[in-house]
């Protein structure tokens, strides 16, 4: 008898009054063996991770209904703290980007269930794991782990996030399906020792205490906690069922993060994951017993303003199957909407049946076997599983001769009173849709009026004033660390001080001045000019050298003023004891082998900021500042400069109704900034923090291996193989989304736009301009389906007997007969195609250099 746990209904009033209800007829939660149960009933749920904070809510509604159209039935999304809680006790679940309520409306509009991954840590490559900086300040605190203070903070926090959620949950007819506490643990537990096991038992009682009306998960959890499901992370999972069944015979199979992608460091040449590994990698995971697998992330979006962990970029495309823009990632999104098709069309067979034990089709080759849900040879779905990274094989199978293609997994059906199995699926082979969305792959166009649109003539500048700060009010007598003095509310803070230059700096080898221990970046200043620029790597601290120069080495005996202004790059998203993270001036400062650590330090967090009217776009506190024409900027060796730049949204309007682009409103004009003029800085439009920009090359395919091959077969990892865009820019556009824009009206129609880019080196402000977002839906045909046929094998033999019988020779039928069984897995995959899939050993089938493309 299957374990089957079902949730009662929470109490009614039990967080409070309930102010707002989601239409819906109420519904039950729970889980077996087989799955999670919707009213009872064991469900395939296909799901993809979806970031509120990283789109805008005008895309929130688009993107679902492509998920939708794309086979999903479910979207995954953690909630962020530092979102949600900026400042203690202050709550903000309602604005722009932070509105979890329309987020969890929008899916249920959409017929979507929504797992929400509480955590309160998510990782997610976001600024310090989602915790509020306020945290680290808690008296005794110690990140996750049996620490009293992070305990009550946690517990409160999921405790309002359950209280905000709670109209959406199942008894009112949401949308919420499952909720996470914590994240990945079972990689840090052990760290912690006794404790650890005690936090996360704690984990498992604190989830149970809200007595909410549905199941609680928690990921990558190594060790069994009561109260809680256990689930999978990673780039394949199929290999932790065996071992996951006799440990817990009682969960469902749930896979929580399946890595279509990956994410991208400045430097770094863009990740890609071929869309046939993925798909085997999903087919093989439901045909070892899974009924749950989400994406992470099936749209990967934007960091925005400060929101990125360290060294991360801006765009977090993730190459999901929705790109950052929300248009459609086509060759992915098609070739995994097909298998998420036949899944869910056959899910009664997935979650009707016990978890089949593997058949060897071939004797002696354990990389070949079978998975049958059903009654073999009479009413099944079965998974047909090659694990060869190198070799075909053909097999027989409930009398049909099929050929499997190396690393894949093909689904084969055949339904009570068919003669023969159908052919579904074929994970290694590219459908015609899909191989033609290959063809034409998304890019960037610049708008062929962009002088119009970005005011060039407009173009102001103005230097952070003064250069080097004069009003440092903080004094100590060391360097003090960064995040505690800023409270990451900016990425800069200053440090300034002023020293005797030792005679050590005459001799040449040790004209330096050294920063040991110090992150992410230092800009240094001596005399009050601009000298040199030095950036660390990931989130490791570094010793930054800086050259003297001569005519300061010169001036033994005398003071010389010493200004470091120090950046981090957004704060950990994965390490232990994250309370004690910290950035700036950490180690020795050595000037000419002295020491000069101790001494007078003066420190000031922030840039001097520029105002617009209401628009404040750093500190508050500014000051008015004069702006000059662009043309009659210096050229000088300058860092920290503004430029403010018109955007005339009338032109973009124009160019819109021009191309026809406002007559389907999911597919609205996506724009970009294109930065390639510039080189390391942060932009704001309208008030709006962009984020970061840094023009930083990615190394050339020749200098690096991952550029240098793709293809699928064997363990994908991104730092080994399939890297694109090798010896371009990490990222050269920038989202600027639509909804930040002031748009003209008739009731409106003088409204403006600036676009506010504070470069930190140097840069040509006349040459940015604006893009629009390009991707071409591949063209079907209509007579043709583009998912599999369903030929029986006796109406084979009769089409090739029929032939045969017009060349008037018996032997050509027996031949014929042959050859055509040999071939008809791939062709029943794809009737617009006729011939066999490509089985190069060497490399991907045409899918792994696709490259994105600008005009």
């Amino acid at each position: 008898m299957r374990k089957l746990i079902v949730y009662a209904l929470a109490a009614a009033g039990a967080l409070g009054a309930i102010e707002k209800q989601i239409p819906g007829d109420p519904y039950t939660v729970g889980y077996s063996t087989r799955g999670l149960l919707i009213d009872g009933e064991p469900r395939v749920l296909t799901a993809g991770a979806i970031h509120y904070p990283r789109s805008t809510p005008e895309m929130w509604d688009p993107m679902m209904k492509k998920a939708k159209r794309g086979g999903l039935n479910t979207i995954d999304t953690y909630v962020f703290w530092n979102m949600h809680e900026r400042t203690k006790g202050e709550y903000d679940f309602a604005t722009d980007r932070a509105n979890l309520p329309l987020f969890l409306e929008t899916a249920h509009r959409n017929g979507l269930f929504v797992m929400l991954r509480i955590g309160p840590y998510v990782c997610a490559e976001w600024n310090y794991g989602g915790f509020p900086q306020w945290l680290r300040h808690e008296k005794d605190i110690v990140y996750r782990t049996n620490s009293e203070p992070f305990k009550r903070e946690m517990k409160r926090f999921i405790g309002k996030v359950v209280e905000v959620v709670k109209p959406y949950m199942p008894e009112h007819g949401g949308p919420i399906i499952g909720m996470q506490i914590e994240n990945e643990y079972g990689d840090h537990q052990g760290d912690f020792g006794h404790d650890g096991d005690l936090y996360a038992d704690w984990c498992g009682e604190t989830a149970t205490s809200f007595n909410v009306s549905v199941p609680w998960i928690m990921c990558r959890q190594h060790s069994k906690v009561d109260g809680v499901i256990p689930t999978q992370n990673d780039f394949y999972c199929d290999q932790y069922l065996s071992n996951y069944h006799r440990k817990y015979p009682e969960f469902p199979d749930m896979w929580t993060e399946m890595w279509p992608g990956w994410f991208q460091r400045w430097g770094e040449a863009a990740p890609h994951r071929p869309i046939e590994d993925i798909a085997y990698a999903v087919a093989k995971w439901y045909a070892y017993g899974g009924t749950y697998v989400a994406y992470y992330m099936y749209q990967g979006g934007t960091n925005f303003g400060r929101t990125s962990g360290p060294f991360i970029m801006t765009s977090y495309d993730y190459d999901g199957f929705i790109d950052e823009y929300g248009l459609e990632n086509w060759p992915k999104y098609l070739h995994l909407a097909e298998l998420h098709k036949h899944l869910l069309d056959n899910a009664d067979y997935i979650t009707g049946n016990p978890v089949p034990r593997a058949q060897q089709l071939v004797k002696g080759n354990n990389e070949v076997k079978a998975h049958v849900y059903g009654e073999p040879n009479v009413d099944y779905l079965a998974f047909l599983v090659n694990t060869d990274p190198k070799k075909n094989v053909t097999v027989r199978f409930d009398g049909a001769s099929l050929e499997l293609h190396r690393w894949s997994v093909t689904l084969v059906r055949r339904q009570a009173g068919e003669l023969g199995p159908t052919v579904l699926y074929n994970s290694a082979h590219l459908s015609h849709a899909v191989r033609q969305a290959l063809e034409s792959p998304a890019g960037f166009k610049r708008i062929s009026s962009h002088a119009n649109v970005l005011k060039t003539q407009t173009i102001s500048w103005r230097n952070v004033v003064p250069p080097v700060p004069d009003d440092m009010t903080i004094e100590s007598d060391y360097p003090l660390e960064q995040i505690d003095v800023t409270d990451d509310r900016t990425d800069y803070l200053w440090y300034r001080t002023r020293v005797k230059v030792p005679k050590s700096c005459l001799t040449k080898s040790e004209r330096k001045l050294v920063l040991e221990d110090a992150g992410d970046v230092a800009f240094v200043y001596f005399d009050e000019e601009f000298s040199e620029m030095k950036h660390g790597r990931h989130d490791q601290l570094a010793t930054f050298t800086f050259d003297l120069p001569n005519k300061i080495a010169k001036k033994t005996g005398e003071a010389v003023d010493i200004a470091i202004l120090s950046q981090t790059m957004g704060m950990a998203h994965n390490q232990q004891h994250m309370e004690a993270y910290g950035r700036g001036l950490l180690g020795s400062v050595l000037l000419c082998g002295h020491n000069i650590t101790q001494g007078q330090w003066l420190m000031r967090p922030g840039l001097e900021d520029v105002d617009d009217g209401d628009v404040s776009m750093a500190d508050s506190g500014s000051k008015s500042v004069t702006w000059h024409p662009y043309a009659a900027r210096s050229h000088g060796k300058k860092t920290l400069r503004w430029y403010a730049i018109e955007l005339d949204a009338q032109a973009l309007v124009d160019d819109e109704k021009e191309q026809g682009l406002l007559d389907d409103p999911e597919n609205y004009p996506r724009y970009a900034i294109d930065m390639a003029s510039m080189t390391k800085g942060q932009l704001w439009i309208n008030g709006h923090h962009l984020g970061r920009y840094w023009l930083r090359r990615a190394p050339e395919k020749k200098d690096h291996k991952p550029c240098q091959w793709c293809g699928y077969g064997g363990w994908f990892w991104p730092d080994n193989v399939c890297r694109q865009h090798c010896g371009e820019y990490s990222q050269r556009y920038y989202h600027l989304p639509r909804s930040y824009l002031q748009l003209p009206s008739e009731a409106n129609p003088q409204v403006r736009n600036f676009l506010y880019v504070l470069e930190e080196l140097e840069g040509d402000a006349e040459d940015i301009s604006v893009a629009r977002r390009i991707s071409t839906q591949p063209r079907r045909h209509e007579d043709r389906p583009i998912h599999g046929s369903r030929p029986t094998l006796w109406a084979l033999f009769v089409h090739v007997c029929a032939f045969a019988a017009l060349a008037g020779a018996a032997g050509l039928a027996v031949a014929a007969y042959r050859r055509y069984k040999t071939t008809q897995g791939y062709e029943a995959i794809d009737e617009q195609n006729t011939t066999t899939a490509n089985t190069n050993e060497g490399a991907d089938n045409s899918e792994s250099n696709r490259n994105d493309t600008t005009e």
